[in-house]
């Protein structure tokens, strides 16, 4: 009688041995820290034009609300340390991609290993994420979101490095395959493209989906050390 009066409490405690720990999030940053933990992943997320235009959450007529916020949480969720800054109007690509090397300059200099960072940017988030990894030229993991276009393309400043994932959605006639950057970045030590489905256009990347944000949360957090 004993044992069955406290067999419900004994299982519970078994199930919160074996549950899964969510990872610890850390607080958002807008900019990298200048005291960094080398044992921490740090990832920029860089967003879409949009936010520069229209504020923090914005309506777009054909894609719908843009909820910044909760895709930050989301990737907060994965136990990385987020950077993000919400960008001013017309802020200028090759300006934008300078300062973001310039962090992660500095990360690397204070002895976070380059397996550590990832710049993950959409549309022109995504852009500058491409200027960056054509500046910098170091090992660390990139992953562009509907960033590739005809503007991309045509610029030959733009030879990506690093590990690179690109994901794009099929009915988007804004955000590209980037095979043809690729194709011409030799410095690139490892890459993958998905096509989504969503049937959502640009805006499948206005919300934390799990077509695209899967994806980068995997490619981010490898190579495992």
């Amino acid at each position: 009688m004993t044992i069955g009066r406290h067999l419900p409490s004994v299982l519970l405690g078994l199930a919160a041995l074996v549950a899964p720990v969510r990872a610890q999030t850390l607080p958002l940053l807008e900019t990298a820290p200048t005291k960094p933990d080398p044992a921490i992943r740090y990832v920029f997320y860089l967003h879409g034009q949009i936010i520069e235009r229209e504020g923090r959450r914005p309506t777009h007529p054909r894609f719908g609300v843009y909820e910044y916020d909760d895709i930050l949480r989301e990737l907060a969720g994965s136990g990385a340390q987020i950077i993000s800054e919400q960008r001013p109007p017309n802020t200028d690509v090759a300006a934008a991609a300078r300062g973001i090397s310039e962090q992660v300059r500095s990360l690397l200099d204070a002895g976070v290993p380059a397996t550590r960072i990832a710049v993950v940017g959409f549309s022109k988030g995504g852009r500058i994420a491409i200027a960056t990894s054509s500046i910098l030229r170091e090992p660390i993991t990139y992953v562009f979101l509907a960033a590739c276009n005809r503007g991309v393309f045509d610029d030959e400043t733009h030879r990506v490095s690093g590990r690179v994932l690109s994901v794009y959605e099929e009915s988007d006639d804004i955000g590209v395959s980037c095979e043809p950057l690729l194709e011409r970045s030799p410095e690139v030590v490892e890459s993958r493209e998905v096509r989504i489905s969503t049937g959502e256009r640009h805006g499948a990347f206005y919300r934390p989906r799990e077509e695209w944000l899967d994806e980068t949360i995997r490619w981010i957090r490898q190579p495992v050390e």
